[in-house]
């Protein structure tokens, strides 16, 4: 990993980066809601990591390769936000995506000016986080490990932030979690990495569970988190 690579890496992964992440939970509200407690919390974040974020993360390099190419990548751009649409059934979760990809694009925007992000911030109504991920990481000079870190680590990161409002934990408890969770990011984000797959030939996210309880949680009133 460069010095560059290392502090841009740092720096997406941050929770104070102005991404939008905060405002979400990644389904652990819901499942608070209908049950699940403190000690439920770590296994939630690691079944996250197997089921949706390295499935999505496959997303993110395939868009950091695609977004490198410059104009020749636009095609396949295009072509990954379709696949992420068809890979994710829950019309509430397309949605929560692609409101993210578009705070990412605009705070990215500022970060590394860059007329990449700005064509893509065109179209950030449809580009979807991970891809989105993808077309900053190409930017900000992130190899395919390092963005591939960047996405699974945040996923991990914004449900244990989650975990904090919503139990009352001790924050000392979540990082211990995210620690244990460290060699997994490491070997899931090399396998990620070095897939030679195509995304429509990998294999596609499969928490059921949290794409159904994604709807109930947008039915209700009484909430912390937009998901």
């Amino acid at each position: 990993m460069s010095a560059a690579g290392a502090v841009a890496s740092l720096l997406l992964a941050d929770s104070r980066f102005p991404a939008g992440t905060y405002a979400h939970s990644l389904g652990l509200e819901q499942a608070v809601a209908e049950g699940l407690g403190p000690d439920d919390v770590a296994p939630f974040m690691s079944a996250r990591l197997r089921l949706v974020a390295g499935p999505d993360a496959g997303l993110t390099v395939a868009a950091r390769r695609a977004a490198a190419a410059g104009a020749h990548g636009e095609p396949a751009l295009a072509e990954l936000d379709i696949e992420h649409a068809a890979r994710c059934p829950s019309p509430v979760l397309r949605d929560v995506a692609r409101r993210l990809g578009s705070h990412l694009l605009r705070s990215a925007a500022t970060a590394w000016p860059s007329a990449t992000i700005d064509r893509y911030r065109a179209d950030s109504a449809t580009t979807p986080r991970p891809v989105a991920l993808g077309v900053v990481g190409a930017v900000a000079g992130l190899s395919d490990l390092e963005v591939a870190m960047v996405a699974l680590y945040d996923d991990a990161a914004t449900v244990a932030c989650a975990a904090l409002k919503l139990l009352g934990l001790d924050p000392a408890l979540t990082a211990r979690w995210l620690a244990e969770l460290a060699p997994a990011i490491g070997a899931l984000a090399g396998e990620v990495a070095d897939d030679p797959r195509p995304v429509s030939r990998q294999p596609p996210p499969a928490a059921v569970a949290i794409e159904l309880a994604a709807g109930r949680h947008a039915l209700r009133t009484e909430r912390l988190f937009v998901s």
